[in-house]
């Protein structure tokens, strides 16, 4: 009898105990914690994540445009095609992202995501509407649609089917170029990385030519391509500056833009240290400091623009 007894005592279930409401509450409180702890660092890898598709996109952009000039003897694609000095609804501007498009060096579309032309962090903005970013410090980092008519007052989006341009394509890169339009204005040819081809005449008389890759004197430190919409306004490119074109997306201190390089490669550039041409009051010596150095530089040959500035 004892034996059974034994063996019956010891096969009776064991009951489990439930939580208490108590201990839901403090295990609910640590999950919040450990969320928001994790949060901020989610967050920044999500940002850091989209700089890293910036940047490739950056890369292969510049593949594009080495794979255009080889197969155009070395000539560097326009930032775009004009046709006289002003641009009109009977004389739309195609620009860059248009042409590597239409000649397949890079495919592209009218969309935020999946589509190299535009960084994954562009604002929904668009920055050129009405033909300058003005003040506002977001519009540099929205977009503009190209091919595109810019007057006086607006610019829009069109397709130009007479050359080939049937679609059109989001941006949200700023091309290094030299875009004089409206009236004849002086340039010096070959300054920056690109410029409108066909501009002109302009006060003396010239056509704008296209840049062409054995110039460039500083391909590894030559700004190409970088954050930010439509080209040109060099002497405008910091934080705050009125009618700004670059578009500083990304973390780092005072925001941060992601560069394309003449050779190909990519980088970066704080809102502080993004270099100028001369312009708007700008001292010589101060814009010389900025492209005469190792960082990255505007212009084509720094050393022949900046000298003869004297």
């Amino acid at each position: 009898m004892s034996s059974f007894h034994a063996t019956f005592q010891t096969s009776r279930p064991r009951t489990s105990r439930a939580f208490t409401l108590l201990e839901l509450l403090v295990v609910i409180a640590i999950i919040g914690l450990l969320v928001g702890f994790l949060a901020p660092a989610l967050s920044a890898a999500r940002r850091n994540a989209r700089t890293v598709v910036c940047k490739t996109n950056l890369k292969g952009l510049m593949m594009a445009v080495s794979m255009y000039s080889d197969n155009n003897d070395g000539l560097i694609v326009p930032s775009y095609n004009s046709r006289g000095v002003v641009a009109s609804i009977t004389n739309p501007l195609e620009g860059w992202a248009p042409i590597l498009d239409r000649d397949h060096y890079m495919a592209g579309n009218r969309e935020f995501h999946d589509n190299p032309f535009a960084c994954p962090d562009t604002l929904d903005i668009a920055g050129m509407a009405e033909t300058q970013t003005g003040d506002n410090p977001d519009k540099p980092k929205g977009y503009m649609d190209w091919p595109a008519v810019i007057t006086i007052s607006r610019d829009f989006a069109t397709t130009i089917p007479r050359f080939g341009f049937d679609r059109i394509i989001r941006v949200g890169y700023w091309i290094n170029g030299d875009n004089p339009l409206g009236r004849p204005e002086s340039f010096e040819q070959g300054a920056f990385f690109t410029g409108s081809v066909g501009y002109g005449p302009n006060l003396e008389g010239r056509i704008m030519k296209p840049n062409l890759v054995a110039d460039v004197v500083k391909p590894s430190q030559l700004i190409a391509l970088a954050d930010g919409l439509y080209a040109g306004q060099q002497e405008s490119t910091r934080l705050g500056d009125r009618n700004s074109r670059i578009g500083y997306r990304h973390p780092g201190g005072v925001g941060s833009c992601n560069l394309g390089f003449a050779d190909g490669h990519v980088g970066d550039v704080t809102g502080d240290r993004f270099p100028r041409k001369l312009g708007e009051g700008l001292d010589l010596e101060q814009v010389r400091r900025e492209n005469l150095g190792s960082g990255p530089t505007l212009y084509a040959d720094p050393h022949r623009s900046l000298s003869r500035a004297d």
